[in-house]
């Protein structure tokens, strides 16, 4: 019985290899290690939106060692399902080897993917708004906190939207060399780079699109004329938000003359870019200046006219809503600013308020 005792104890410790199947030879013994767990790596995957049955469906895709997921989804998206997901009744709405992936960036909240011209087709609406949704799907899916992406054709913006909601019904306008793009799209993208207002979003092109889009060509230097041309599309798919000029903490106002631009400024943060025009001449001194005065309707005794949404800087010259704001300085000496966003100048400068005039 001692003897059976001790056998078993040095068994448990691992200093003793048995064999307890009856009538076998005797094995050499081997170390056993205890606590060792063996772990299987899985590879990483994204997953790709395919099509079946006439809706989004998932399927996985193992990403190569060393390949970009994002990428490598998108890639994978463009080659479509495989023969044995065919068998099982997948399909896509991109034509096999027709459009090309170009790039894919991320860029803080955005994702900046570029694809050849074939991706608008030639295809009906619906096949590139199916499109579209595979694209938007597919990037949702990944392990990024990038919240909405920024689609393009051969560099021109097509269109922007949110990923993971439903997107709008694709309305295509047609620019310069027949390449489309959704009014929707081209006014979030103004609004991510601060040219326009989130309430301003409507899918039309209507005035203060107009705006926002003068104040963009602008601050790039482009050919203004408030419209989506072909270097506008270029400009909102590459483009950044202004950066202001001087630095320093706390709301400020910059006003650049030649560019047309009012920048409003938290410390070195642009809030909104703003268009605007000053005076002609070069009429609007250019220096440092404060806000010394606001009224909500101003009179001019030398021009007889109303000015709202007055904020005084320097002598009688203050900026405030003006029904004609051209693209070139037109104004006596004041910086005019459009519907809507003189009152939003308005509320947030207050007396004291650094002006810096270039």
């Amino acid at each position: 019985m001692r003897l059976l005792l001790v056998t078993l104890v040095l068994a448990l410790t691992g200093t003793l290899a048995v064999d307890l199947q009856p009538g076998s030879a005797p094995r050499a013994a081997r170390p056993v290690v205890l606590g060792a767990v063996k772990t299987v790596v899985r590879p990483k995957t994204v997953e790709v939106a395919l099509l079946r049955k006439g809706r989004i469906a998932r399927v996985e895709r193992i990403v190569p060692k060393g390949a970009d997921p994002a990428r490598h989804a998108l890639r994978e998206l463009l080659r479509g399902p495989t023969r044995e997901e065919r068998a099982q009744g997948f399909r896509t709405a991109f034509a096999p080897a027709a459009v090309r992936l170009r790039f894919v960036v991320r860029e803080d909240d955005l994702w900046r993917v570029r694809f050849s011209r074939a991706l608008l087709g030639p295809a009906s609406r619906r096949t590139v708004q199916t499109r579209l949704t595979q694209i938007g799907t597919t990037l949702a899916s990944l392990d990024a906190p990038q919240r909405f992406a920024a689609i393009s054709a051969e560099g021109r913006l097509v269109t922007m939207f949110r990923l993971g909601l439903r997107q709008e019904s694709w309305r295509p306008e047609h620019g310069e060399q027949g390449y489309l793009y959704s009014v929707r799209g081209v006014q979030l993208r103004l609004w991510s780079l601060g040219y326009l207002d989130r309430a301003d979003v409507t899918g039309e092109l209507d005035y203060r699109t107009s705006q926002a889009l003068l104040a963009l060509e602008g601050w790039e230097g482009l050919a203004r004329t408030g419209t989506v041309t072909g270097q506008v599309q270029v400009e909102l798919f590459r483009g950044s938000r202004p950066r202001p000029t001087s630095h320093r903490a706390g709301r400020r106002l910059e006003i650049h003359r030649d560019r047309g631009v009012l920048l409003m400024l938290d410390g070195n943060e642009v809030v909104r870019a703003v268009h605007t025009s000053t005076g002609a001449g070069g009429a609007t001194p250019s220096g440092g200046y404060r806000v010394y005065r606001k009224e909500l309707y101003s009179w001019s005794v030398p021009f007889q006219v109303w000015m709202p949404y007055a904020a005084y800087f320097v002598g009688g010259i203050a900026t405030h809503e003006y029904p004609d704001v051209p693209w070139y300085p037109a104004s006596h000496g004041c910086v005019r600013l459009p519907d809507g966003e003189a009152q939003r100048v308005y509320s947030f400068v207050d007396v004291g308020t650094p002006v810096q005039v270039f």
